[in-house]
């Protein structure tokens, strides 16, 4: 495969990749440029920070955040062997601060063994500030890519994973189902688990959007998510299918950890994760019926103390109601031992390998 120079697309750069990865990448150097002025990274990442970067792909985001930034490490993981290969031998071979890693960042033990060997020293910051000194950023575009956004939420309120050195900010490009279902609102019938963690957990803004009306002519449903609420309709900068590479919806999301509240030392993540859990297996119905889903004995106890809420839908909540619910929940005698547990994955042997070899 021909790699080309540093930095520069060769005409057959499409070849080179290869289509045998559905993952929809930004290849337009200028428009991701566009993206990092409007976002201006630089009054708060410059020089001192560390970027880590999961799933680079063609390379072209990461490279402008690098040239932009210049980050005193670049950590960059990537699982496909021709992406891998992109990067490492070829369009960005030149970034020096650069440590290109073939592993999985799907795996969450990647980023403890990423951590333990030394390859990110992030510091930690209280949680009633940003986190400056790490930036995480992401092309989160295939099928799991709605799954991860959802554990990344959690992870904010669970204070783990990345977010237990503070508050780190989250630049993710996910496709137009991902974020539809993380921007929703109180007033969107579709909204469910994930917007509401979003709503108590992070400011999320759509930075850049696919133009709608590039796959409004397709007789399929690809795209359709991109019209049906304003803050993807309305993104500041779109983008259109000549900016990506393998031609899907993509969307930018600047996820920001909110501050820590009092509630959340109240309240178990366990607790309020049983209480999402189950209100949203049934979205659209009156808190009256859902409220059932809790255990045993829910109806009659929480409609002493929660009936002013009992005529809206899962649905309509809005942050403060949940929390309110929370709060019920947790002195409620009757409510069920045991509620949840956040698993993690075993690596293969080679991941933890590569990352020791490398590091």
């Amino acid at each position: 495969m021909k790699l080309g120079e540093p930095g520069v697309l060769p005409t057959t750069w499409r070849g080179a990749i290869g289509k045998a990865h559905q993952r929809v990448n930004i290849v337009n150097y200028e428009k991701s440029e566009e993206i990092v002025n409007y976002l201006k990274l630089k009054e708060d990442y410059h020089k001192s920070f560390e970027l880590l970067d999961c799933y680079p792909g063609c390379g072209i985001w990461s490279r402008a955040l690098h040239k932009h930034l210049e980050p005193k490490t670049h950590v960059m993981l990537e699982s496909f062997d021709n992406y891998y290969s992109w990067n490492k031998d070829g369009y960005n071979r030149d970034l020096n601060a650069a440590k290109i890693i073939q592993v999985d960042p799907y795996k969450w033990k990647v980023y403890n063994l990423l951590e333990r060997y030394g390859a990110y020293k992030p510091e930690h910051v209280p949680l009633d500030q940003v986190n400056k000194s790490l930036l995480y950023t992401g092309q989160f575009t295939t099928a799991q890519g709605g799954q991860l956004l959802s554990q990344f939420i959690t992870c904010i309120a669970y204070r783990s994973w990345i977010q237990k050195f503070g508050r780190v900010r989250m630049l993710l490009w996910v496709r137009d189902t991902a974020a539809f279902r993380a921007v929703a609102t109180p007033e969107e019938p579709s909204r469910g688990k994930l917007s509401a963690l979003v709503s108590l957990f992070a400011d999320i803004d759509v930075v850049a959007a696919s133009d709608g009306n590039d796959f409004r002519s397709q007789d399929t449903k690809t795209g359709k998510f991109l019209e049906r609420i304003p803050a993807l309709r309305n993104a500041p900068i779109k983008l259109s299918v000549g900016d990506t590479f393998m031609k899907g919806p993509l969307v930018l999301l600047d996820v920001k950890p909110k501050e820590q509240r009092e509630w959340e030392s109240e309240i178990s993540t366990h607790e309020m994760e049983y209480v999402l859990r189950n209100l949203f297996i049934t979205p659209k119905m009156q808190l009256r019926t859902s409220i059932n889903t809790l255990g045993a004995g829910a109806g009659e106890h929480f409609g002493q103390r929660l009936g002013h809420l009992y005529d809206k839908t899962t649905h309509q909540l809005t942050p403060d109601e949940f929390v309110e619910i929370f709060r019920e929940f947790r002195v409620w005698p009757y409510k069920p031992e045991h509620l949840f547990d956040l698993g993690e994955d075993d690596l293969d042997s080679r991941t933890k390998r590569d990352i020791i070899q490398f590091v």
